[in-house]
């Protein structure tokens, strides 16, 4: 992803519990096959902890899922041409309607994008 600034917001997690996250403003501009990246209404649960958008698998906590996207036009700036993006997807019917069918377009920063691929919600409680 890129520098933009970040925003607290929430995050549903599989298991249907409400958590913080912290994601840069960018990842609300996704939109794919007419479906936004909306984050869902807080608050969080109260016993949910943050999720961590990025480090390993092997932390303790929640690791979003995500959509892996390409620009398929004009590359806003920042950005490298022909790089995969992974971006974090904070609903998960909205990931279901990123996923399929496969080869989904849509658009990030204003910029067309085509989903690339997947990556499930991991966790280590």
């Amino acid at each position: 992803m890129s520098a933009g600034p970040f925003t607290n917001t929430f995050y549903t997690s599989d298991a249907g519990d409400v958590h913080p996250i912290r994601v840069q403003q960018e990842t609300l501009t996704l939109s794919i096959g007419g479906q936004s990246n909306s984050a869902p209404n807080g608050p969080a649960d109260a016993s949910a902890g943050f999720v961590r958008v990025s480090g390993s698998s092997r932390t303790y906590g929640i690791t979003p899922r995500k959509v892996s996207i390409r620009f398929t036009g004009s590359v806003p700036t920042g950005y490298k041409e022909g790089q995969i993006y992974r971006i974090p997807v904070l609903i998960p019917g909205h990931y279901q309607s990123y996923i399929s069918p496969k080869l989904q377009t849509g658009t990030y920063l204003g910029q067309p994008i085509q989903v690339v691929g997947k990556s499930a919600e991991t966790g280590r409680g």
